[in-house]
């Protein structure tokens, strides 16, 4: 099925997104808020597909989540049906690191009202919640501080947040040319290599107005209001329970068995 702006914009909660910095950030937000970050499908021996028409079943009709290749493709397709300039960008992740390895992470630039914005759906915990621009300067987004300072040894632009012990390197993206096979074999490697945490390891991550949920590997985390929560899921109509109230998922009680066994044979050989 082609892109269909007015049932992406009911998906994510919006009437409409004008072309313009409000309209951006709402964007963002909004979709960050209602189609959550998983990665079932490589937890389950799986390689998500990038097709456009398998994107849109999954993500839109199914109302399941995705990870950045799935996420920020479909949000590729919005940008560009609302009429924002933008580009993709193949980031290496460093959470905290000097440096970062392959390049393991899609996002965007826009260009909008003559301002370059890194705009990003697809990270997960850490992320902001609206584009970030791409400047050096302290910028608050919510409850966190972020900056993109730029790295003359690496030649990338590197998205850090700020934190009690200083600047904690998100990762770094440069202006490299992105093509389709770029992509395809980025998504492989995350997919299917155990060097990458995506095959090993079940992360959930979801923006609401009250704070973000999140889950890793049975235990799940509310942060929000000032107030804190942790609590285990462990059983299979819990978990189930879980990414269907809390996380507004879709998926099928047979994949929500899967990731319960799955990760209850993980518990056995901790």
């Amino acid at each position: 099925m082609p892109f269909d702006l007015n049932i992406y914009l009911e998906r994510i909660g919006l009437e409409t997104c004008p072309a313009t910095l409000d309209g951006l950030r709402a964007l963002q937000a909004a979709q960050i808020s209602a189609i959550p970050f998983e990665n079932v499908l490589p937890f389950l021996g799986k390689v998500p597909e990038l097709g456009r028409d398998s994107l849109w079943q999954k993500l839109v009709q199914h109302r399941c989540g995705g990870y950045c290749f799935e996420l920020n493709s479909l949000l590729g397709d919005a940008l560009a049906a609302i009429g924002f300039s933008s580009r993709q960008v193949l980031a290496r992740v460093r959470m905290g690191a000097a440096e970062g390895g392959a390049r393991s992470h899609l996002a965007h630039v826009v260009t909008c009202d003559g301002t370059e914005w890194l705009v990003d759906a697809g990270f997960g915990g850490q992320a902001p919640a609206e584009p970030v621009r791409i400047s050096e300067e302290r910028q608050q987004i919510r409850d966190q501080v972020y900056r993109i300072r730029f790295e003359a040894v690496s030649g990338e632009h590197v998205l850090e947040r700020q934190t009690e012990e200083g600047w904690f390197a998100l990762y770094g993206f440069d202006r490299v040319d992105v093509r389709p096979v770029d992509i395809e074999a980025a998504n492989f490697l995350c997919a299917a290599s155990p060097r990458q945490s995506f095959a090993g390891s079940m992360k959930f991550y979801r923006l609401t107005d009250r704070g973000f949920i999140s889950f890793l590997d049975g235990r799940a985390r509310f942060v929000g209001g000032g107030n804190k929560r942790e609590w285990l899921i462990e059983e299979a109509e819990d978990l189930g329970r879980f990414m269907r109230n809390d996380l507004g998922l879709g998926y099928d009680d047979d994949t929500v068995r899967a990731i319960a066994l799955r990760l209850r044979d993980l518990r056995r050989l901790d």
